[in-house]
């Protein structure tokens, strides 16, 4: 398979994260590449997802697909990288569920082996900053990616594409912290999903500016952290009224200031500064 489109490549930017506990048990993730510049004018290879899918692991596994000798993805074949949650630096705000682990080297590692892993990363240009966003509806498409429930194409290892739309403006923090909603369908294990605003080629931007001879590129929009749910009561007992929860399909998502602004502190420490 070649990856060419812009679209294409948005399939190859996920990684999926497997955890062992310390009980037996396991779980399952979603995490994606970045790729944050540097001052020197390179670039610092970050994986990121939530710390609730890290944390209390004994051991994280990330699988990325294998690549062919000529660069191209192996479709069916992975690499693992393993570490300890330790690894992971959280965002400093104990309320942002935000947290990367840096994986150049471990990345050149491969490669030098002989055993190199295909992906695509969310690029520091593809983040969406206020002036990007003014550009669009406050309420627009979304893609996200990833693994709901752990599930995924088992024969190609791709992940699975959803779709929704924003449910609260994209340019205003929703609660008073840096998140937005979706309306979408989100699962445990979408946990660490990239979010994207994937424009329509041939659609007008919100000032009826359209793009001719391109198309514009997807914008990063924020990382996936949980779902909000709701009470629903169950048949009355003697002893009471019990509840089960049921998911509203409304996905909240930090938004990717607060994932450069960490890529930013590692980078930042990586220097002494």
């Amino acid at each position: 398979m070649q990856v060419q489109t812009l679209r294409e490549q948005l399939l190859f930017v996920t990684v999926r994260i497997t955890t062992q506990m310390p009980d037996g048990q396991s779980g399952s993730g979603t995490g994606f590449m970045l790729a944050e510049s540097r001052p020197d004018g390179g670039a610092s290879l970050l994986l990121v997802t939530n710390k609730h899918v890290v944390e209390g692991a004994a051991l994280v596994n990330m699988h990325l697909l294998a690549a062919t000798p000529d660069g191209e993805p192996e479709l069916g074949h992975e690499r693992v990288l393993s570490a300890t949650p330790d690894r992971f630096v959280g965002h400093p705000d104990p309320e942002i569920d935000i947290a990367m682990i840096g994986v150049g080297g471990a990345l050149e590692q491969l490669a030098n082996a002989g055993t190199p892993a295909f992906f695509r990363s969310v690029s520091t240009e593809m983040c969406a900053t206020e002036d990007v966003l003014d550009q669009f509806e406050p309420i627009e498409p979304v893609t996200f990616i990833g693994y709901p429930n752990g599930l995924f194409d088992s024969a190609s290892l791709l992940p699975i594409v959803r779709q929704g739309h924003s449910a609260t403006a994209l340019n205003i923090d929703y609660g008073g912290k840096p998140t937005f909603l979706i309306d979408a369908s989100v699962f445990p294990g979408s946990s660490g999903s990239p979010v994207f605003l994937v424009p329509n080629p041939s659609a007008p931007d919100k000032f009826g500016n359209i793009t001719i001879g391109g198309s514009r590129p997807p914008v990063f929009l924020g990382v996936v952290a949980a779902v909000h749910q709701r009470q629903v009561p169950v048949l009355q007992t003697a002893h009471g009224i019990p509840f089960v929860y049921d998911l509203i399909d409304l996905g909240i998502v930090y938004k990717a200031s607060e994932v450069h602004a960490l890529a930013r502190q590692m980078i930042d420490a990586a220097n002494g500064s």
